[in-house]
């Protein structure tokens, strides 16, 4: 995905700085200027006019979730002109959405970054399903040693995040990914490409690692010592969570394994390799695979390639080449907990 913002304009809040270090390092900044997928102009709420805001007049949900402050919701409207407005009367953000130019002019202060950073990353995810890239939902850590990823992918509560935790805190790996893989292929190998995070994190994730709730801050680790069930979620500033585990060091490597957790079977671990013919059936399964042409998230705005016929599609190069790489169903915990310190 290329981003491009034309030229500088004041950012007293500093949202474009922090964007960057949001998106760094799998989205970095280029001097191509000839094209991109997707152009913000970053502007202060008080210039998002008052003749928009009346247009504004049909709720819109951008993403619903339960994670507090996560949930976003506008009015929007259309102008004249064709272009699509919309107004978040909450955290005072507009956007004015030129959908031919895959121009939006973003309007907001201090309480607008969630909002850019949707914006962003999830348009960013339709643009890579419209070439060809397959979104895996997976964590992902870095093999130092030979310089590949290790995808941790499965469903919602297979066990992704404590098992990559687990490998970063003990020292065996280094993070590269919190949720999600782009995978595709390059001269018959995976290539992967990892994509930032806004950690949600369990609290009964958390409460295995006492060096991370050691480390953070008193508000956050009072609720990890609160009487709070072990599957309420909390959400991490992207700064702490690097503080605790670090920033990938690179942005891609070459997929190096696969593991499918089940941390949630009470029983010692164990491992074994999946054959050919049990990848080939979780591939045509597609289950642990997210396809954002159906997320709202990505889709709301209207913004190419949003509308244009895509569908849930492993390209037959991706999953040849997904049949060659190793993957460990991983089922059960490990016996000793990670008590390194972060």
């Amino acid at each position: 995905m290329n981003t491009q913002t034309p030229e500088p304009r004041p950012d007293p809040c500093g949202l474009a700085e922090r964007l960057c270090r949001f998106l760094s390092p799998y989205l970095l900044p280029t001097a191509e200027t000839t094209s991109c997928d997707l152009e913000v102009r970053l502007a202060p709420p008080e210039a998002f006019l008052a003749s928009w805001k009346a247009c504004c007049t049909q709720p819109a949900t951008i993403r619903e979730t339960y994670a507090e402050g996560f949930t976003l919701k506008v009015k929007q409207g259309w102008l004249d002109d064709g272009r699509l407005v919309a107004w978040d009367e909450d955290k005072q953000v507009g956007y004015l959405i030129d959908r031919n130019r895959r121009h939006v002019d973003f309007h907001g202060g201090a309480g607008a970054f969630i909002h850019l950073i949707e914006l962003v990353r999830y348009h960013g995810l339709l643009v890579e399903q419209a070439k060809g890239t397959a979104i895996l939902h997976s964590s992902a850590t870095l093999n130092e040693d030979t310089g590949g990823a290790i995808a941790i992918a499965g469903m919602k509560g297979a066990g992704k995040t404590t098992t990559m935790l687990e490998r970063v805190v003990n020292g065996r790996q280094r993070y590269f990914s919190g949720d999600k893989l782009l995978l595709d292929v390059i001269d018959g190998r995976v290539r992967a490409r990892g994509w930032p995070d806004f950690p949600h994190i369990g609290l009964g994730t958390l409460r295995q690692f006492p060096s991370l709730i050691k480390a953070l801050g008193d508000d956050l680790r009072s609720l990890v010592d609160s009487d709070m069930p072990d599957q309420k979620k909390i959400l991490l500033q992207p700064e702490t969570f690097a503080g605790l585990i670090g920033r990938s060091p690179v942005g891609t490597a070459w997929l190096d394994e696969i593991v499918l957790p089940q941390v949630q079977l009470d029983e010692p671990l164990r491992t074994h390799r999946l054959t050919r013919t049990d990848i080939q059936r979780i591939l045509s399964e597609r289950s642990i695979f997210e396809w954002p042409h159906t997320f709202i998230t990505s889709t709301w705005h209207g913004l190419p390639p949003a509308g244009q016929g895509l569908s849930a599609h492993l390209s037959p190069d991706l999953v040849e080449a997904l049949c060659e790489v190793p993957w460990t169903r991983a089922q059960g915990r490990a016996q000793q907990q990670a008590t390194a310190q972060a």
